[in-house]
């Protein structure tokens, strides 16, 4: 696992890189709240079970999302969900960033 270390000025504020087993071993667990942050089209042609799609530009927008479990977010390849893990984790929220997107964890399903 990876982490991405911010300082804020409530001191060090943290979001995690999480690899497709890790996500697995959450979901599994039912630890987590998974975030698809592509465009609902993308979201319709597949997407990992039991994630609600917000779509990047309407994240900040968004209320009420859990703080008492990690928020897991994903995009297409891992950045975006880098950039929406290190706004939500600024906000105090317990955020994790799906490493390599929905293309890790769709490729290791074969």
């Amino acid at each position: 696992m990876a982490y991405g270390i911010l300082e804020g000025v409530k001191g060090f504020m943290e979001y995690e890189m999480i690899s497709e087993k890790e996500l697995d071993r959450l979901l599994e667990k039912e630890q987590g709240f998974v975030i698809d942050l592509r465009s609902p089209w993308e979201y319709a042609a597949y997407h990992i079970p039991g994630a609600v799609n917000i779509p990047y530009e309407r994240l900040k927008k968004v209320r009420g999302l859990p703080k008492n479990v990690p928020l897991i977010f994903y995009c297409e390849r891992g950045s975006v969900s880098m950039v929406a893990a290190r706004e939500m984790a600024e906000k105090g929220y317990r955020a994790k960033s799906l490493t390599g997107g929905i293309h890790s964890w769709h490729r290791r399903l074969g």
